[in-house]
């Protein structure tokens, strides 16, 4: 993450935020988790991501990766296969796994675990946990540490932020496929394990494109705040997201470039910059492939990207004093 210079904002509180890096999608059949190049954004997936392992792809847990302090959500379509290795995830981290998915012990070596805030919620002795079924701070420990759940609601939830504006807290999110959703519920807790619902949002119902939403919780000055959100299909239905987090500190204000879903870029805010800012798409020859220029902003902005362009391209973000700063991505 790169830091704003202070004189980019205005008199806005100045907050440090925990916000959704886009969706990371496992590409290598039987890659290893701790390989940058089994996953489409060439890393390892970090704290807030949506970890994907597609259906018909196999992602191998061979090592302990700790991310005992990280919070994600997996959603498994495919096989999580463990070889003697431990993955360790955030109390706020789910593990979901749809129709068909499977978690599997390779020998049934007691060493193979997942573990959500310290709690087993799958050991080697299991063998084989198969979907639908998820596991979370809320459900049990191994053996039962997945429960059976509903098939998933076919809503695609991508870029799920928090920014800060003075006493308000900014929630956006977006989606990328909706059909028969009904509404999303936006949930708060200021511990992490007791929530309340705030507000609802009427969702599109059926869509296949990109659509944003947003709502401002006002003057909430608590010095940590969690949100998630609830979305709900027109039967009552329901599936909760992944859990995002943000607190109120003398710290300079970020801003986050990540790609995302269908060649889209996400630039993130956490405060509003006054004036224009210039977001421009850089190929590494140096010609500027995309640009954008923005009023004012704060919180998710989405820059949309030729679906031709493949490869590594620099993402420069510039405001209306010439300050500058730069990031690459992976399309």
């Amino acid at each position: 993450m790169k830091k704003l210079c202070l004189s980019l904002f205005s008199l806005f509180a100045i907050i440090i935020i925990s916000f959704a890096a886009p969706v990371i999608n496992g590409i290598t059949n039987n890659g290893t988790w701790t390989s940058s190049g089994t996953w489409n954004l060439n890393r390892i997936p970090v704290n807030g991501d949506t970890i994907v392992i597609p259906a018909g792809k196999t992602i191998v847990v061979a090592s302990n990766v700790n991310m005992s302090s990280d919070d994600v959500y997996i959603k498994v379509y495919g096989v999580l296969k463990f070889t003697n290795g431990k993955l360790r995830l955030g109390e706020n981290s789910v593990v979901e796994l749809m129709a068909g998915a499977t978690i599997t012990s390779v020998g049934g070596n007691n060493n193979d675990k997942i573990e959500i805030g310290g709690v087993s919620k799958f050991v080697g002795s299991d063998l084989l946990v198969t979907g639908p079924a998820v596991a979370n701070a809320a459900t049990g420990t191994s053996p039962t540490g997945f429960a059976v759940s509903a098939t998933p609601l076919p809503v695609k939830l991508i870029g799920f932020n928090v920014a800060r504006q003075q006493n308000n807290n900014i929630i956006e999110w977006s989606t990328a496929q909706e059909f028969n959703s009904d509404y999303f519920e936006i949930e708060r807790s200021e511990n992490g394990s007791t929530w309340s619902g705030i507000a609802t949002v009427k969702a599109a119902g059926n869509s296949s494109s990109i659509i944003k939403y947003s709502y401002t919780d006002r003057a909430n000055a608590a010095s940590k705040v969690y949100y998630r959100l609830k979305q709900v299909d027109i039967d009552g239905r329901f599936d909760l997201s992944a859990v995002r987090m943000i607190k109120n500190q003398d710290i300079a204000a970020d801003v986050k470039i990540s790609n995302g879903y269908a060649n889209n870029v996400f630039v993130h805010f956490s405060s509003q910059i006054q004036g224009a800012v210039s977001i421009k798409l850089i190929s590494l020859q140096g010609n500027t492939v995309n640009q954008s220029l923005i009023s004012n902003p704060i919180g998710q902005q989405i820059l949309s990207v030729n679906q031709n362009l493949k490869g590594v391209y620099v993402v420069a973000v510039m405001d209306q004093n010439g300050n500058k700063f730069t990031s690459q991505i992976l399309l």
